[in-house]
């Protein structure tokens, strides 16, 4: 199977190829332009990659030609599109840009792989796609009304996943996430995972930010779960659906901070700022439609993770 993952350096990225390295039936080609790609994830998957079935090419989603280019030359049968403009925070600092590579990117993904007979396109789009709407928990038919340009641009790109399979009877898959956390999530800013952030805070007793009072609550899904989530629903026979990915149990910033503090024996209290532009209160996936047609029985268990991390 000829596979193409675009973001290929991310940190969900690096899971999903992880795992379809198993199957030595597949060739995987991976693009990336290492704006927030590292270059210690391209290593470690070079060093998973025994028999050379990776490919590295870097490229940028906004260049047509090249993408086009690539998926012809490379036979590519399935594309698992999470290469994006993934903070909040940068989207509404810089809409312009995160349009290009959100929007017009994915567009220029699906047009090249209509062009090009691609059988099936897998999306990771995002809760943000709620915004701040209040009724609780979220399914795939809850209102959408994002709050953030990076919102906003998920949900037309959503549109535009269900534009191409409609009109050009192209496969394509929708997974919203909700908040995803595991090995190799960045540390590097303010808008990686908040998991991910504490937790290099307390390894180097330093005090954490807590935006708001700490009692909005998230989501958190392991990354492996999503990596296993794109295999499983690229593989099967869906099309033309949108499947919400979480585990459906909250957990306030609050009880995460204490959790932080039993895993390292510490008492440190967090630093509580202004809430920021943006940032949602609530969010808590209902994920029965993913586990009935997906056949999935059992999500990792966060608080054994977080301490494992």
């Amino acid at each position: 199977m000829n596979i193409l993952i675009t973001g290929c350096a991310g940190f969900i990225s690096y899971h999903i190829i992880e795992k379809l390295l198993k199957n030595k039936s597949n060739i995987i080609i991976g693009i990336d332009n290492m704006y927030s790609g590292t270059e210690e994830n391209l290593q470690s998957i070079k060093l998973l990659d025994e028999n050379n079935k990776f490919t590295f090419i870097n490229a940028d989603i906004r260049d047509f030609e090249t993408v086009n280019q690539i998926i012809q030359e490379n036979n590519i049968v399935q594309v698992y599109h999470l290469a994006a403009i993934v903070s909040v925070q940068e989207s509404i600092k810089n809409p312009l840009f995160s349009n290009e590579v959100n929007v017009k990117g994915t567009l220029n993904i699906l047009e090249a792989s209509k062009q090009n007979g691609v059988k099936k396109v897998v999306f990771s789009s995002s809760a943000s796609v709620y915004g701040d709407e209040l009724s609780q928990p979220k399914n795939e038919s809850s209102v959408t009304k994002p709050i953030s340009p990076y919102g906003t641009e998920k949900l037309i790109c959503e549109y535009y996943m269900k534009l191409y399979s409609e009109l050009y009877g192209m496969e394509t898959v929708v997974l919203r996430y909700f908040n995803v956390y595991g090995s190799r999530q960045s540390v590097t800013s303010d808008y990686s995972g908040v998991i991910s952030i504490f937790d290099k805070k307390f390894k180097d007793n330093k005090i954490p930010n807590i935006y708001g009072d700490g009692e909005q609550y998230r989501d958190f899904i392991h990354v492996k779960d999503v990596a296993m989530i794109n295999i499983k629903v690229m593989n099967s026979h869906i099309s033309n659906e949108i499947f919400c990915v979480g585990t459906s149990k909250k957990t306030s910033i609050n009880d995460l901070f204490s959790l932080m503090n039993m895993k390292y024996n510490r008492n440190i209290k967090a630093n509580y700022l202004e809430e920021r532009d943006g940032d949602i209160k609530e969010s808590i996936c209902d994920n029965s439609k993913i586990k009935k047609l997906l056949n999935i029985t059992e999500f990792k268990r966060f608080e054994k993770e977080v301490i494992k991390l």
